[in-house]
């Protein structure tokens, strides 16, 4: 348990939370589950465990949920769910999970606290929700770390591990916020904070800290290899030598995957609970479906509005998650 506040944070006017993470994926989800943890307002009800396109990466999360529960002193304290192994294989056929009848049994129950599922990766267990139990979509918010950038889309990776089930989010009467790539991508975090505000809180500020720099090491040289491919792709087909991805040329991607930072792209959703106005959003009309290359189809504007964010107040967020890492486990 950690430790207890000087005053507590009143019940009635927390948020009830489920928080649903491809947690092994790379870097930034174990942040946000930490942050998520330590921040007093919300309720977290329950953490589900996200594929990401890998075999055994739904188990691969759901134990990386459990390490840093234990890291943080919460063994067995937080509520950890297994989610759908795998993407769906089209819109109308559901994968049951206990992570998705989860978010049916908590949306229904009569509490008069809000109720907001976030979304760190592939929307898969919402969708499976969604199709099971279609009322859950008056009784709750989707915040979502996901999609390209509007108006165009394109590929991006949490969208991608599942377009069945991005396509179902988008079409539901489910009430959505959406954090594109070009929102999430501004959290930088640079390592020489990380080592000086995280790496001295306690074993999991340790733990932070270490599978960044060697699981981030592996993930850039990934990023290099996939970038470089794409731009000679692009210049055998058309002659351009334009990547057609991230929009980076050589000098770019050198840069990039050299830098001395990480992206928390997953804290937004900690940051928007905490406080829905630190970000700049507009609402707008859906996009109708989603090609196969992840582009948004946009061509039936006047369909169902959602909230889609154009700014983060990434500095707000960081300084309030290494806050509460220095107060719960700092010196």
């Amino acid at each position: 348990m950690l430790k207890e506040l000087p005053v507590p944070f009143p019940f009635e006017k927390g948020l009830r939370v489920i928080v649903d993470t491809d947690c092994n994926c790379e870097c930034d989800d174990q942040y946000a589950v930490a942050h998520f943890l330590m921040t007093p307002k919300l309720d977290i009800k329950g953490i589900i465990a996200a594929h990401y396109g890998e075999v055994n990466s739904e188990q691969d999360s759901y134990d990386e949920i459990v390490k840093v529960t234990e890291l943080m002193g919460l063994k067995g304290e937080v509520n950890i769910l297994h989610g759908a192994p795998e993407a769906l294989a089209d819109e109308h056929t559901p994968i049951e999970n206990e992570g998705a009848r989860f978010i049916i049994e908590e949306a229904m129950k009569d509490d008069p606290r809000p109720l907001f599922v976030c979304h760190q990766g592939a929307v898969t267990n919402i969708a499976c929700a969604y199709l099971m139990e279609p009322k859950i979509a008056d009784r709750l918010t989707v915040i979502w770390i996901g999609g390209g950038a509007y108006p165009h889309g394109g590929r991006e990776f949490n969208q991608n591990n599942d377009l069945n089930a991005a396509r179902i989010l988008f079409k539901s009467k489910l009430k959505l916020w959406q954090v594109p790539m070009n929102v999430y991508t501004t959290m930088r975090f640079s390592f020489a904070e990380i080592l000086t505000r995280i790496y001295p809180c306690g074993e999991i500020g340790r733990y932070l800290y270490e599978n960044t720099m060697v699981k981030g090491k592996k993930i850039m040289n990934g990023i290099r290899a996939i970038v470089s491919e794409r731009a000679r792709q692009s210049k055998a087909e058309d002659g351009s030598g334009s990547p057609g991805f991230m929009q980076m040329d050589t000098t770019d991607v050198d840069v990039f995957c050299n830098a001395e930072s990480w992206s928390l792209g997953d804290s937004p959703c900690v940051g928007l609970l905490h406080n829905p106005s630190i970000g700049k959003w507009h609402m707008a009309s859906a996009p109708c479906d989603l090609l196969p290359d992840g582009s948004y189809d946009l061509s039936r504007p006047g369909s169902r509005q959602i909230r889609i964010y154009d700014e983060i107040d990434a500095r707000f967020i960081l300084d309030d998650m290494c806050a509460k890492f220095k107060y719960y486990f700092g010196d």
